[in-house]
């Protein structure tokens, strides 16, 4: 594989950060949303400081954004595929129980973006990247940190078969929305 150009680099990179942007911004907003609904305190608590993670990273990947008149970094901030879809089926969860909300996020939507993150590797060197790579390496341990801590989380409020009938359910729905 051929190392990229300064500028072939950024152009292939710059996409891939707005849509890490876009990604944590909704992530902060439904998971910020969602912390106000719960009812087991430990899901309120859990839901609420990993909103600000996701609040946090967002800004991290608009900071990263190249500041090109060319590139219009502004207009880069948008959805992969599939998450627009994703995102309107997990809305629609806004009144459903700990289980299913924890398991849309923790089975479906924050898996996907760890893996947007993780993504990155694949197109991140050279000299001018050393600022992304610092990115990376602050938001990936720490969505992975939050994804540990909502899997067991998620396993938790798992009490019987019907809340475990209705959050795999629920992640169905979710990855179909990711493939329509």
């Amino acid at each position: 594989m051929t190392t990229p150009g300064p500028a072939e680099g950024i152009t292939c990179v710059a996409p891939r950060l707005g849509k890490l942007a876009w990604v944590s911004e909704r992530l902060f907003e439904i998971e910020g949303r969602w912390a106000a609904t719960m009812t087991a305190p430990a899901a309120v608590e859990h839901l609420a400081t990993h909103s600000r993670h996701h609040g946090w990273h967002a800004t991290l990947w608009r900071r990263a954004l190249p500041d090109s008149p060319a590139l219009e970094a502004d207009r880069l901030v948008q959805a992969p595929d599939g998450w627009v879809g994703a995102l309107a089926a997990a809305a629609g969860a806004d009144e459903a129980s700990d289980p299913v909300k924890l398991a849309m996020l923790y089975r479906g939507l924050v898996p996907r973006a760890l893996s947007l993150v993780e993504g990155l590797d694949e197109v991140v060197s050279g000299p001018g990247s050393a600022h992304i790579t610092r990115v990376v390496g602050l938001v990936r341990p720490d969505v992975a940190a939050d994804a540990h801590r909502g899997h067991r989380l998620l396993e938790a409020t798992l009490g019987d078969d019907e809340a475990i009938e209705m959050a795999i359910s629920a992640v169905k729905t979710l990855d179909q929305s990711f493939l329509a």
